[in-house]
């Protein structure tokens, strides 16, 4: 195989993952960020860092679970960046950022309200976990994978943070009972 034909290959191996992965790559950025537009930027630099990457000469033996560290890492580097904007000064111009009309929209349950206040209240990696879990529906084998852990440690770890998430919605079900209990008395 010659040079040019290695360099076909590659852009078709690219290409081949955006087609197949960037619905879900989108999806699973959108979910931590909840703005489309930051989204989309941060889909593409996960697809940019991906073909550079290629580009170099290097290969993937994963697709989906390259794109899926490569998305975390730079959804990490966003909130990094952020992070450096002070949060009072965006509350002050009128971002809150416990809300996003489309998605409360959507969710206008108030149960599922509560489950998505739960989930904001855990650490970045049980999100993703969650998300990649029940949103995606990805097996356990793949996101196991993802986080270079056992299938059996990852079973558990999702066993333990929906346990954990049971455990603050009955918590928080029984405040609102006592709360509607004292308000009626």
């Amino acid at each position: 195989m010659d040079a040019h034909d290695s360099s076909h290959s590659k852009e078709q191996h690219f290409f081949d993952m955006v087609e197949a992965n960037q619905d879900a790559i989108f999806r699973f950025i959108y979910f931590r960020v909840t703005n489309r537009a930051v989204a989309l930027d941060i889909t593409q630099d996960t697809f940019t860092k991906t073909w550079l990457y290629l580009a170099s000469g290097k290969t993937i033996e994963h697709d989906e679970a390259f794109l899926y560290r490569t998305a975390r890492n730079a959804v990490i580097d966003y909130f990094k960046k952020s992070k450096s904007a002070s949060l009072d000064t965006l509350m002050e111009s009128g971002f809150d950022p416990g809300t996003n009309k489309t998605v409360d929209e959507v969710f206008r349950d108030d149960d599922i309200e509560t489950v998505r206040d739960l989930i904001e209240t855990l650490d970045e990696e049980s999100k993703q976990i969650i998300f990649l879990r029940f949103t995606e529906e990805k097996p356990i084998e793949e996101i196991a994978r993802l986080y270079d852990k056992s299938v059996n440690a990852m079973t558990v770890r999702i066993h333990r943070i929906v346990k954990k998430l049971r455990s603050r919605f009955d918590e928080k079900e029984e405040q609102q009972r006592e709360n509607n209990t004292w308000k009626t008395n």
